[in-house]
């Protein structure tokens, strides 16, 4: 007797080549690409028989009124627009594509770094006047990487990728995570990036420990998930823990940080300057402060942006898809208690 087939319903855009490496997979597997579909836009049939759904965002507003749903394969790291969804509440299974940015989202951060580092702003400000500046030396040289002090908030597949890049370069890690334990990764990532063991930080502290941890730094890097409980983590007394020299990248989420004391820490010069990829709402209004301060990079929530994304989480999707019918653990299986 046949096996019996698995409806799959994909939402986004995968080449030819990737949906045959899902449906190699096995041959039970009945894959739809419907790029860009709502739930109303679904045959009544392909939605009864949906037992998996691949998307992102509001894809997945409806996920609870598919009947047959036992799994969420989620497009994005980032599952907080499903907290509030009442599929949250439900028996499905939602997995995400942590590991799939890992290394573009460190190579960001640590271009935002290297462009403070070495005061690219300025430069740039000098060349659209084509004026050589005067007193070059006071302008331009500032502290090494080598021996300078990174601190990683959160300590998931970004952070650790992140790690390794700048242990390349010489400089002290630390991190916080949940714990302040040295926890393994076990999650989706390629071989050669990030710390898996948890090795390279010279220290772990406790979120609960940040304040501790933030003096200490010369760059302070948030990649964190957004839960009730991280929300505005990084408020006016951790920018006021952190030296005057120091700067604050964020590339997590924005609502993790309150804009305001940013805004403020920034004017008053409590730290030397800010990278942002992300922001609490987006676009970023044209009335923000923020566009209008020097000492802030400011880039449109693109620091996970790849050619290779869609190879990655298709990479990732056809090895939990193989998991998924071995009835085995799924890689990135999203814990609910937790929010991520």
């Amino acid at each position: 007797m046949a096996a019996e087939k698995i409806t799959l319903i994909n939402f986004m855009r995968f080449t030819d080549e990737q949906l045959n490496k899902l449906r190699a997979v096995s041959p039970r597997l009945e894959v739809h690409q419907l790029t860009n579909a709502s739930f109303d836009d679904l045959p009544e049939d392909l939605r009864n028989q949906a037992e998996i759904l691949y998307g992102w965002g509001k894809q997945l507003h409806n996920a609870h009124c598919y009947p047959n749903l036992k799994w969420i394969q989620t497009h994005s790291a980032g599952v907080n627009y499903l907290l509030d969804e009442p599929v949250w509440h439900s028996q499905v299974i939602i997995s995400n594509l942590s590991g799939v940015h890992a290394v573009p989202m460190a190579e960001h951060a640590l271009a935002m770094i290297l462009a403070f580092r070495w005061r690219l702003q300025t430069m740039w400000h000098f060349q659209a006047r084509s004026e050589w500046p005067r007193d070059r030396w006071d302008l331009f040289a500032a502290p090494e990487l080598r021996g300078s002090t990174l601190g990683l908030v959160g300590y998931g597949a970004i952070a650790r990728e992140l790690a390794r890049q700048a242990q390349a370069l010489g400089m002290h890690v630390l991190a916080t995570n949940r714990s302040g334990q040295r926890r393994p990764y076990r999650g989706f990532s390629e071989a050669g990036v990030g710390d898996p063991e948890a090795l390279i930080p010279e220290e772990i502290y406790p979120t609960g420990e940040l304040l501790s941890m933030l003096p200490q730094c010369d760059y302070a890097v948030v990649l964190a998930p957004l839960t009730s409980e991280t929300r505005h983590m990084i408020d006016a007394p951790a920018f006021g823990a952190m030296k005057p020299d120091a700067f604050f990248f964020n590339l997590a989420r924005g609502g993790l940080v309150d804009e305001t004391a940013l805004i403020e820490a920034l004017r008053q010069g409590e730290i030397s300057g800010a990278g942002l990829d992300v922001f609490e709402a987006e676009p970023l209004p044209v009335d923000s402060p923020l566009w209008q301060l020097e000492n802030v990079i400011i880039s449109p929530h693109v620091s996970g942006f790849t050619p290779r994304y869609d190879e990655r989480a298709s990479d990732l999707f056809a090895e939990n898809l193989g998991r998924y019918l071995a009835g085995e653990p799924l890689l990135n299986l999203v814990d609910r208690e937790r929010g991520y």
